[in-house]
């Protein structure tokens, strides 16, 4: 069996009278194991440091019983660079020589270098099992927030509903009585009461985005786009816009209601965000660099927005244009939607030119 000790008999001078196969193959590996090329070198060639500082420290060590060398090779502990040598004082047969005998136990060092191990690899574990009960609680607390989301949105719908239908009948049959200030405020009531009405509706499409689960299906892009642009068709009208869309299309594998509320979502940015100075024109276009690289974009003529706002706008209740009405919630859920999906929605825009949301997929 191999000795576990790494051995080098040196003279009062460091230099390397004789040295076992262990401390060849752990100090000098590119060295055959066993020729004997390094007995008359200096052992400060298998250390950082010059000769006289290593003879300083081998007589030392002498007096010690142990020391330590930085050498260029062998198995170090994570604690220490340096490699940990018992020291002895031999009897030579020459009259008055002095010999040194270096040993240096690499079990015990690998033996620690184990322990260490274990103990940084029961700390992760420690760490892991902490953060998996921290993401546990996290989701817990999302879903209570998501489903407190829902729930109050859902339970809003009602008393809006009526309040809203109650302005409107009221307006149909008794403005005409009411002074010029007392219809001043019957508009403002009508038009928070849409407000809010439209708050509620994409807050329910949100908490849908983020919580819902997806139904995958097969879906020709073209055939998607083609059904929201439709759904949009009275509002396209009503401002005189125009859609173009350009590219034979693709195939792609997504959940058809969050895929369309995607869509509808960004052309009625486009519609809402129309230049008052021209008609609003939408191109939206279906290219691919390869079969699973594909990209869909939205472009319009619109107002655009300041382009340092493009991570900005994407995130909950933040706005671009806080005179324009709005909650601030379509683009983000349809940022979630895609991050659900593994796809990727970007924004750019130049202001007062138009804007561009890009899907790219794969």
């Amino acid at each position: 069996m191999a000795s576990p000790y790494a051995s080098f008999i040196l003279d009062w001078n460091g230099r390397i009278l004789v040295c076992n196969r262990r401390a060849e193959r752990s100090f000098a590996p590119a060295t055959q194991p066993g020729c004997g090329t390094l007995n008359g070198t200096c052992i400060s060639k298998l250390t950082t440091l010059e000769t006289e500082r290593v003879v300083e420290r081998l007589r030392d060590g002498t007096a010690k019983g142990a020391m330590t060398l930085p050498m260029t090779a062998g198995i170090r502990t994570a604690a220490s660079p340096d490699t940990e040598f018992r020291v002895s004082l031999l009897r030579s047969n020459a009259q008055g020589e002095r010999l040194i005998l270096l040993t240096h136990d690499q079990l015990r060092v690998a033996a620690d270098s184990l322990r260490q191990m274990n103990e940084l690899r029961s700390k992760l574990n420690s760490e892991l099992h902490g953060a998996k009960n921290a993401n546990l609680k996290l989701q817990e607390t999302l879903l209570s927030m998501e489903a407190f989301a829902h729930a109050a949105s859902h339970d809003l719908r009602t008393p809006i509903s009526t309040l809203s239908g109650s302005l409107h009948y009221f307006w149909e049959h008794y403005a005409g009585d009411l002074p010029e200030t007392a219809r001043d405020f019957l508009q403002h009531m009508t038009r928070a009461t849409r407000q809010m009405d439209r708050l509620t509706t994409e807050l329910l499409d949100h908490s849908v985005s983020t919580s819902a689960r997806i139904n995958v299906q097969e879906i020709a892009a073209r055939d998607a786009v083609s059904e929201a642009c439709t759904s949009l068709s009275q509002e396209l009208q009503a401002c005189g816009g125009k859609i173009r869309v350009n590219g034979d299309g693709f195939r792609m594998h997504a959940d058809p209601t969050l895929l369309h509320l995607v869509l509808t979502n960004l052309l009625s940015n486009a519609i809402k965000y129309r230049h008052p100075d021209r008609s609003l024109q939408i191109t939206i276009d279906l290219s691919g660099a390869g079969r699973d690289r594909w990209n869909l974009s939205v472009a319009d003529n619109g107002t655009g927005f300041d382009p340092e706002d493009r991570h900005m706008i994407l995130q909950p209740f933040r706005r671009a244009h806080r005179e324009i009405e709005g909650s601030g919630i379509g683009l983000s859920t349809c940022a979630e939607i895609c991050r659900r999906h593994n796809w990727l929605l970007t924004a750019d825009a130049e202001p007062g030119k138009g804007a561009v949301f890009t899907i790219s997929f794969g």
